[in-house]
C-alpha cells in the first residue's frame, strides 16, 4: 500500500530474452523456472564442477605440456583439447592404429 492506501503497482519489464528458457553454464541443461534471477548453474554441484575443470586447464595452459598423436602427428595441450590419458588425437586415429598393427607383416 501507498502513503495514501492506494495498493502499489509492481511492474515487471519483459525482454526479449526473457521468453526463452535460460541454460546451465555448467552443462547446458535448462534452468528451474524458479531459479533466481541472477542465477547461471542449476545447482551448487554442477557451479563446482565447472569452476574446478576451468582451473584445471588454466593450470594444463601454464604449465605447457603437450602430446602428439603418434598416427598422424597431430599436437595438443594436455588436459585443454584432450584427457590427459589420451593416446590419440581422435577416435579414427585409434582406429587406424589399430588396423595398422593388426595388418599382417609381409615377411610369411
Amino acid at each position: 500500500m501507498d502513503s495514501n492506501g492506494a495498493p502499489r503497482l509492481k511492474l515487471t519489464v519483459i525482454t526479449d530474452d526473457a521468453c526463452e528458457p535460460r541454460s546451465c553454464r555448467g552443462y547446458g541443461g535448462p534452468l528451474m523456472p524458479s531459479a533466481k534471477a541472477t542465477a547461471v548453474f542449476c545447482e551448487d554441484a554442477c557451479r563446482s564442477r565447472h569452476w574446478r575443470r576451468a582451473r584445471a586447464r588454466t593450470e594444463a595452459v601454464k604449465a605447457g605440456v603437450t602430446a602428439s598423436c603418434p598416427q598422424c602427428g597431430a599436437v595438443w595441450t594436455v588436459g585443454v583439447d584432450r584427457p590427459v590419458f589420451a593416446v590419440y588425437c581422435s577416435p579414427a586415429c585409434r582406429k587406424r592404429a589399430w588396423h595398422t598393427r593388426r595388418a599382417p607383416s609381409g615377411g610369411v
